[in-house]
């Protein structure tokens, strides 16, 4: 049996993150994929950064975060209270220690010393004020569905902050990891011009195009923050973005196409790096929605989907076959009794007679926002479908305003997500209410399971119940999901400490302060 101790500084080893790690080590080298660096880290020099995953509308409110450019200048200007390490470890950042006998009420140390670029010394009253920018019935934020599970957070010293929750949670801590929870100084509000405690100050941000960092002389991390200066330039387009790098004028980009793998591996002036099944996509049948309000029609697409194809074919085989619920292979909770659901177009073509509509057509918006790969994907799926009586009319929308024109607004959309705890998978994606439950869906027995999980702090019932929650989402929930992906990124040979991390590329984000510039 696994144990789940509550303790702090570093908790919560996840087994995910080491399975990741053996399998980067097995399959990443043949591919030319970096080595880690054993020299010290070098000061100074400019760093370059070529990414997708930037738009016009990108507000730097961390209660609005969606898209990647948004979150790595987020944990560049600012701190989070814990850390997750590229092997999966939870560390601490801004909560020095935590403590809990119950999981349900926690006491968070907070670190001393540790000043935001405004010149304010962080206390516990910052800590609050960050946290209950995600909570209450009016926020906006996007972990809303996260936070609302604290029922009460006092300042019970100038450096401790106690967190009571409404019910037993023995990965909470993990909550504080989430990309929309930076800590900025008590009362902020200057979103455009955001503030943290991080190795970097912000001097420019233009929405979907540039942003400009400068480094933090007093960063209270010594081991981190290298580089003098960042300048994060937008570049959504793939074909673009890898010309970029290889002229030198980009020194790492993220979103690699698979296509140009040989490309990268074969030119001595870069290397891939590459994150092993940290991706998955979704497409979304919304439950609000007709036609696929339908369970008929839900179930229809599932089975006519050929997934084998998308992950030979788009993948180049990096990654691994979804079977419609978002817990990957490779995690410790993965339900392996669940028959993998494969292309069956006589069953597909059962559930679209039983839901009288023998005669199918319906329109799937997709788009390089939710990844590069959200596009091809899309195109072998209407592909392969015509043997399972599906006409699928794939709508292919602009990345820049993506996520507010068609997602969660369409009946048939792409999306794409990130590894998390599946506490928090399970209850931002398909937990009632929640902000980011992108298909509406609503399922009693789903939402009491969830409950139930996250207070049992015993794995074998821990992984009997999210077992149970994966067949629910299998045979009657809301999402096609084909494939888990590894992400991709590149860089020159000049950039050092890029460490490939289960979180997301980038290093999980963390690319900025983490990586340094020789030669």
């Amino acid at each position: 049996m696994t144990s789940f101790p509550l303790t702090g500084p570093r908790s919560g080893l996840n087994r995910r993150g080491f399975l990741a790690a053996g399998s980067a080590l097995g399959l990443l080298l043949p591919l030319g994929m970096a080595r880690a660096e054993s020299g010290a880290p070098v000061k100074g020099g400019v760093f370059n950064l070529g990414m997708a995953g930037g738009s016009t509308d990108n507000s730097l409110d961390p209660r609005a975060f969606t898209q990647q450019v948004q979150r790595v200048i987020g944990v560049a200007v600012c701190n989070q209270l814990v850390e997750v390490l590229p092997d999966g470890t939870l560390a601490p950042e801004l909560a020095e220690s935590w403590d809990s006998t119950d999981a349900i009420t926690w006491v968070l140390k907070i670190r001393s010393g540790v000043t935001f670029h405004n010149g304010k010394t962080l206390d516990a009253t910052d800590v609050v004020y960050s946290v209950n920018l995600h909570r209450g019935e009016d926020t906006t934020s996007g972990a809303k569905s996260l936070f609302n599970t604290i029922s009460d957070i006092q300042v019970t010293a100038p450096d401790e902050v106690t967190v009571v929750l409404d019910s037993a949670n023995a990965e909470f801590m993990r909550v504080f990891a989430d990309y929309h929870a930076m800590i900025v100084p008590d009362g902020f509000t200057d979103w455009p011009n955001l503030t943290g405690s991080g190795g970097y100050r912000l001097v420019s941000f233009d929405p979907g195009v540039r942003a400009v960092l400068e480094r933090n002389p007093d960063y209270w991390k010594s081991d981190r923050a290298h580089v003098d200066q960042v300048v994060i330039h937008v570049i959504n387009d793939g074909t673009s973005r890898l010309a970029a790098l290889q002229s030198g004028m980009i020194d790492v980009i993220n979103q690699v196409d698979r296509k140009v793998v040989p490309f990268i591996r074969d030119n001595p002036k870069l290397e891939l790096v590459r994150s092993p099944g940290a991706v998955h996509w979704t497409f979304i049948c919304a439950a609000d929605k007709e036609p696929t309000s339908n369970n008929h029609i839900r179930q229809a697409l599932m089975y006519g989907c050929d997934r084998q194809a998308m992950l030979d074919l788009v993948m180049g085989g990096l990654g691994s076959l979804g079977n419609d619920h978002p817990i990957s292979p490779d995690s410790p909770y993965y339900n392996a009794d669940l028959p993998q659901r494969l292309f069956d177009p006589e069953r597909a073509q059962f559930h679209l007679k039983a839901a009288g509509m023998e005669d199918f057509s319906i329109d799937l918006y997709t788009s390089e926002a939710a990844l590069p790969e959200a596009i091809d994907l899309s195109m072998v799926y209407a592909a392969k479908a015509g043997p399972a009586g599906l006409k699928i009319n794939v709508q292919r929308r602009p990345a820049d305003g993506y996520w507010n024109d068609a997602w969660m607004k369409q009946p048939f959309a792409v999306s794409s997500w990130l590894n998390r705890p599946i506490d928090q998978t399970f209850s931002l994606i398909y937990g009632t209410g929640s902000s980011w439950n992108e298909s509406y869906w609503s399922n009693e027995r789903f939402d009491a399971l969830l409950a139930e999980g996250k207070a049992a702090l015993d794995f074998d019932r821990r992984k009997e119940i999210y077992g149970e929650m994966q067949a629910i989402l299998h045979n009657e929930g809301p999402s096609a999901i084909p494939v888990f992906a590894d992400f991709l990124d590149a860089k020159s040979v000049r950039v050092k400490g890029f460490e490939p991390s289960n979180v997301a590329d980038l290093s999980g984000d963390r690319i900025i302060e983490r990586i340094w510039l020789e030669g």
